[in-house]
């Protein structure tokens, strides 16, 4: 909370990988081999190492950039930000679920003021009821998910995806330490933390030059190749190791979509129509129909799993499920449970069950859609940036169709549909797989992360009250963007609709039939013909802005990867792979490094300084 709501110096929670995790697991790992040394049996089995990751991972998750942090300050800023000039008191106030947020007045207007201790004080009474409504919420939301992880697990598995980044904690923690005896990968780790603490010392000493690790943005002068947008520019050495983990083609299939989006923006401008982001050749809404049909595709290939899981929990004949997270009666009916709850947490904030059903259908493909790219694909990070469930409805059929209150329930709900880059279910798919790796007995696994759910969403909102009144989230110390990108956007978005709806746009419309289409059409491809060089996974994130930041780093792994492999075989493959991720656990260990120094010596770091940013 301290480093990236308040300071911003540093977001460790945007990227697939924590990098406070993964450096905090190196740690870990360091002292438990020194005590193997001297007491054996007290040393922690690569699978406990493992379960310390996985709570601190779901706890980190909860708290983190894209999830709590945006709801916490959307429920704040409503109130004292009201004004005569935005007229949120008389378009929102009176379509309020009042239950949900804050009660307005001097408890509330200090946390924008800073200097308060919330609890000696009694502010926190002002949070008790909503806070508690969502936790409830999110506990319904994490609780489905991780049966809807618990149900898919093992149909991943026979699919054989490769889950990419956990990768790298399970080379952590093997038991006999054979990554940190490799020259490589020292050599790698060297490089990319020394960047990183040179940049620290360029913040301390501006005398001292810096080496620009972070994007930078380059668009070119002039129509119609201005209409590609701003292309940034990153060097981050732990993207070029995160990248070498995907596989060739998925790689070369991200870097080719990526490439004709921007082409498609190139040529509609050399056409004549009007550089919007949000019109023709509508890139994004082809992104969202792409999302939800490779969803679809999903379920299509699991569906005998499916069949045979409900089999097994209705009638105990169907897949075994001894070996699985939770048995697949509890799962289905944890899953139905927690549906029904979402339903009607939906429905008592306002909106119709016909429009909950629909969001919920929405989101919930999205989710699954975004949880499986992060397994097979394994991309640093994945986004698709305000274009959810929320956007997908009202474009489809216009703002007016739905009612003030439901608009008002689909702004609250603003941090589900703010990035789509962090959701629990993505997390509990990887540190499954992680358990089941670690030769961890799965069904007390589960019980870890259930538990760390519900310590992490309380110790998350303890820690956002306790920090945000004693810093003030108006106060000159908060560096952060959670004022405009977390308070003012949802509320703005909720007024701009409210005043001048927004029709439905065909256009739209129709680029999400066309986005699912050609994802259908690519998966077929796949499917059919093995020399098919071009994974639909690619052009679901093809117009993502954190492919975006991340096409220089996938172009350099793929590059030197694909050389590897083809003049080295797997052999010089696996002779390389050390280095690469030394190259991640390096960075990663200087930035726990960096953030230590930051908070313990008072540094406020420059905003945006450290290696997070995709």
């Amino acid at each position: 909370i301290q480093v990236e709501y308040i300071r911003y110096s540093d977001t460790p929670t945007i990227a697939a990988l924590f990098f406070h995790c993964i450096a905090g697991l190196v740690a870990l790992t360091a002292m438990n081999a020194l005590v193997r040394l001297r007491w054996p049996k007290a040393a922690l089995s690569p699978g406990e190492l493992l379960t310390v990751y996985t709570i601190v991972v779901i706890g980190s998750n909860l708290c983190g950039h894209d999830v709590l942090q945006i709801l916490f300050t959307t429920l704040a800023w409503l109130y004292p930000r009201t004004t005569s000039e935005n007229r949120w008191g008389e378009l929102i106030h009176p379509s309020l679920p009042r239950h949900l947020l804050p009660a307005p007045g001097r408890e509330l207007d200090a946390l924008f003021v800073g200097g308060a201790d919330p609890w000696s004080t009694g502010y926190w009474r002002v949070w008790l009821a909503p806070l508690g409504f969502w936790t409830l919420f999110m506990l319904l939301l994490a609780g489905t998910f991780f049966c809807a992880a618990s149900v898919l697990r093992k149909q991943w598995d026979n699919e054989r995806l490769t889950y990419p980044l956990q990768e790298i904690p399970l080379a952590i923690v093997q038991p006999d330490g054979a990554l940190f005896r490799q020259p490589w990968f020292w050599i790698g780790a060297g490089l990319a933390g020394s960047l990183q603490l040179f940049n620290l010392l360029h913040s301390l000493w501006p005398a001292i030059p810096n080496v620009p690790l972070a994007p930078q943005y380059f668009s070119a002068p002039g129509p119609p190749w201005n209409a590609a947008g701003a292309i940034p520019i990153c060097y981050y050495p732990f993207a070029v190791g995160l990248t070498f983990l995907l596989p060739t083609d998925l790689a070369f299939s991200c870097l080719f979509f990526f490439v004709l989006t921007r082409l498609e923006l190139v040529a509609s401008a050399a056409l004549g129509f009007e550089m919007n982001a949000d019109g023709f050749p509508y890139v994004q809404q082809q992104g969202g129909g792409a999302y939800l049909a490779y969803a679809v595709l999903v379920l299509l290939a699991a569906r005998r799993h499916l069949a045979a899981a409900l089999r097994q929990a209705l009638h105990g004949d169907g897949e075994d499920d001894r070996d699985e997270p939770l048995p697949y009666r509890v799962a289905f009916l944890g899953m139905a449970l927690g549906l029904a709850g979402l339903l009607v947490f939906l429905v008592t904030m306002g909106m119709r069950p016909v429009v909950a059903g629909a969001y919920l259908l929405l989101f919930l493909l999205l989710v699954l859609c975004v949880t499986r790219l992060r397994s097979e694909v394994g991309l640093p990070a994945i986004e698709l940036y305000q274009r959810g469930a929320d956007d997908m409805m009202i474009r489809s059929l216009g703002a007016a169709t739905y009612t003030r209150r439901e608009l008002t329930g689909e702004a609250l709900l603003f941090f589900l549909n703010r990035t789509h880059r962090q959701f629990p279910m993505m997390h509990h798919m990887d540190t499954l797989r992680l358990g089941k790796r670690g030769g961890v007995e799965m069904r007390r696994f589960a019980g870890a992360i259930l538990i760390a759910t519900v310590a992490g969403i309380l110790c998350a909102f303890w820690a956002m009250l306790t920090v945000g009144y004693h810093t003030g989230i108006a106060s000159a110390h908060m560096t952060g963007p959670a004022g405009w990108a977390f308070g003012d956007d949802p509320w703005n978005r909720l007024a701009s609709w409210l005043q001048s709806p927004r029709p439905g746009d065909p256009g739209a419309v129709a680029a999400y039939g066309f986005g699912a289409a050609v994802t259908g059409l690519l998966g077929l491809l796949r499917m059919r013909f093995l020399w098919w060089p071009l994974h639909p996974a690619g052009y679901v994130v093809g117009a993502s802005f954190s492919l975006m930041r991340l096409w220089l780093p996938l172009f350099v792994s793929w590059t030197i990867k694909s050389l590897l492999l083809r003049y080295g075989g797997l052999r010089m493959y696996r002779r390389a792979l050390p280095f690469f991720l030394g190259l991640v656990i390096g960075e990663f260990c200087a930035g726990l490094l960096r953030t230590l120094l930051d908070l313990g010596f008072g540094l406020y770091l420059p905003v945006d300084s450290g290696i997070g940013g995709l």
